[in-house]
């Protein structure tokens, strides 16, 4: 063998020393600090929803005592009382007539007209309740027609303290037919006043309203006890947190004996 070199041997011992010197481990890596998800911050001045008020009677077609209609929506039922669960007397075709006998009252987010057979036409009823849909989309019409009897002087209704008229009964052959309907479960009050000419005011209706709607008729005897509200202007003042209307009838004269 041929014997190693000095400058060899200097190079090999040189590279021993710097395998001592030198760490070949591998380097530790250094975690990186992971990004955390901060809560969105919640928006402020966000409007909170609020439920759509109820429309009520403004809603409503608009028509009066008397008012001679005829039918737009086909098929439109007439139910013993004012209600959407009420039970139905018959249904309607386009063009029956009809008159406004009671209302508008508003019942189950539905406006309700008592209407009756304007002409004795075997419709099917005499009268009954009929909704009327909305100013938008009427189930009901304006209509111009000839009238056997039209016994309606004059109609009022609201949902709240009013004042109306004036209205004039020719004698006491008259009476109120009227309809109360609670705005919530817990029922409502409704009371009439009629005031003549001497500003004195007649008590003609009292009533205390349950949960669902009440129908009520004030008969002619009450009119010929106070003679004071026959045949002078007459107002009509209403104290209620119902829904309500009323109506001025003329009854048919008892024949003499």
């Amino acid at each position: 063998m041929k014997p190693i070199g000095s400058a060899a041997c200097l190079l090999i011992a040189a590279l021993l020393l710097t395998g001592c010197l030198v760490d070949i481990r591998e380097p530790t890596r250094t975690p990186r600090p992971t990004a955390s998800l901060s809560a969105t911050p919640s928006p402020t001045n966000v409007p909170t929803a609020r439920p759509s008020p109820t429309p009520g009677l403004k809603a409503v077609p608009r028509f009066s005592a008397g008012d001679r209609l005829s039918v737009s929506a086909p098929g439109l039922r007439v139910r013993s009382r004012p209600g959407v669960d009420q039970r139905v007397l018959t249904s309607l075709g386009v063009g029956a007539e009809l008159l406004v006998a009671l209302g508008p009252v508003w019942v189950d987010d539905t406006g309700w007209y008592l209407v009756a057979d304007a002409n004795r036409a075997d419709l099917g009823f005499k009268t009954g309740w009929v909704a009327t849909g909305t100013q938008d989309d009427p189930f009901l019409a304006p209509a111009s027609f000839d009238v056997r009897k039209n016994p309606y002087l004059a109609g009022f209704a609201g949902e709240s303290d009013s004042d109306a008229g004036p209205v004039i009964l020719p004698d006491a052959h008259v009476s109120i037919i009227w309809l109360a309907a609670p705005p919530t479960p817990l029922g409502c009050s409704f009371s009439v006043d009629l005031v003549a000419n001497d500003g004195k005011p007649v008590r003609a209706i009292t009533a205390t309203v349950g949960g669902v709607p009440a129908p009520g008729q004030l008969y002619p005897s009450f009119f010929a006890a106070h003679h004071a509200v026959i045949g002078a202007p007459l107002s009509v003042s209403v104290a209620s947190d119902c829904s309500w209307a009323i109506t001025f009838v003329r009854e048919r004269r008892e024949p003499p004996p």
